[in-house]
């Protein structure tokens, strides 16, 4: 019988309410170590597993003889903490994005190619049960050939939702400020590339439009923003609306925004109405096909089970239970490629094709 994995995690923020779900009271994986470098945060999250080590230095985290590593940290340290960490010895779960550019994935991949370590790009939105039940539709036919994808992001008014340190927001900010990649459209919006991605395969070309809206406490987001691109096998059209609404209070449990996705096919359409809001009182998913519409009302819908489930997926792939890490390493690697696509395409103001389709 196998032993537990031995888990470490790196960065208590926000996201740590959600990252831990998977771990807490599992079998086959204990949270042996906290590290981070606020004392404070680290007293307090350690409530969460009171027999873990805490510690404000990384290298001496690395030495407590860890299986896995769970990378919450800022996106800038993802590269340095990830390659550190497979060197030591641990597989390494990374929170979105994988890394800032092309260049530091590539490295992360290396590094765990060399150190015969797994590199899991940590992904929930693709194990949102509504999300995973409308992929197995489309994939059982139930639309008929899809033809076209539509994504929408809703930013409304944060008073009533998470409440997050202005700490963890305020690098965000600066990234956006540097051209690094704005909060709107490389941070939360992984989630809507990596869908795309995993529903329909690779992007053949795209067309970007993200502007710039200036805020009252002195820092900008990248919004609002349209784009729009073409997969390749099949080839669908798809369109990612971004908007703010700050006026409109959002529904929800957890950050103030609110998602749809739409599925179009020759015969139907499938829907899912939201993710990590309560926005709207209709059924979570929906299938329209042959003049009826059919709804799922009582599949789990709570946006936080997703990253349970994507942590469960980790430590089963781990303990050989499945076959292989959804998203690996090479898949974060698309995302984050995606995105410097749209990125050229905004700035350029022309449309851009992924390097393997130019000719």
């Amino acid at each position: 019988m196998k032993k537990p994995l031995r888990v470490g995690i790196v960065g208590m923020g926000r996201i740590f309410d959600l990252n831990c779900l998977g771990y807490v009271d599992h079998p086959d994986a204990r949270v042996v170590a906290l590290c981070d470098v606020d004392p404070g945060l680290l007293a307090q999250r350690s409530k969460v597993f009171p027999a873990a080590r805490t510690t404000t230095d990384y290298a001496e985290f690395l030495t407590w003889d860890l299986d896995v590593v769970d990378v919450l940290a800022p996106h800038p340290l993802h590269e340095q903490m990830s390659v550190a960490a497979m060197r030591a010895g641990a597989h390494v779960s990374v929170q979105k994005p994988m890394a800032m550019t092309l260049e530091e994935c590539d490295r992360m991949l290396a590094a765990a190619s060399f150190a015969g370590r797994h590199l899991k790009l940590f992904e929930n939105f693709v194990f949102y049960p509504p999300l995973v039940k409308a992929r197995e539709l489309l994939r059982d036919g139930a639309i008929g050939k899809p033809v076209h994808f539509r994504m929408k992001v809703a930013i409304g008014d944060r008073s009533r939702a998470w409440k997050v340190d202005p700490r963890t927001n305020a690098w965000r900010y600066a990234l956006g400020a540097g051209g690094k990649g704005g909060p709107l459209v490389f941070d939360h919006g992984h989630h809507m590339m990596a869908v795309a991605l995993w529903l329909f395969g690779d992007v053949r070309d795209c067309f970007a439009r993200i502007d710039s809206t200036p805020m009252p406490a002195g820092h900008s987001l990248d919004a609002p923003a349209t784009l729009t691109w073409r997969h390749r096998d099949p080839p669908i059209h798809a369109m990612w609306d971004v908007s703010l609404a700050l006026k409109m209070l959002v529904r929800t449990d957890y950050y103030a925004s609110h998602e749809r996705f739409e599925i179009q096919g020759e015969s139907g359409i499938i829907q899912v109405n939201r993710c990590s809001d309560r926005l709207m009182d209709e059924p979570v998913l929906t299938l329209y096909r042959d003049g009826e519409q059919r709804a799922w009302h009582c599949i789990e819908q709570d946006w936080g089970e997703s990253f349970r489930r994507s942590t469960l997926h980790f430590i089963d792939f781990l303990m050989g239970r499945t076959d292989c890490a959804v998203l690996s390493g090479r898949e974060g690697r698309r995302v984050v490629e995606l995105f410097h696509l749209f990125d050229q395409s905004s700035r350029e103001g022309r449309a851009i094709a992924h390097p393997d389709c130019r000719g």
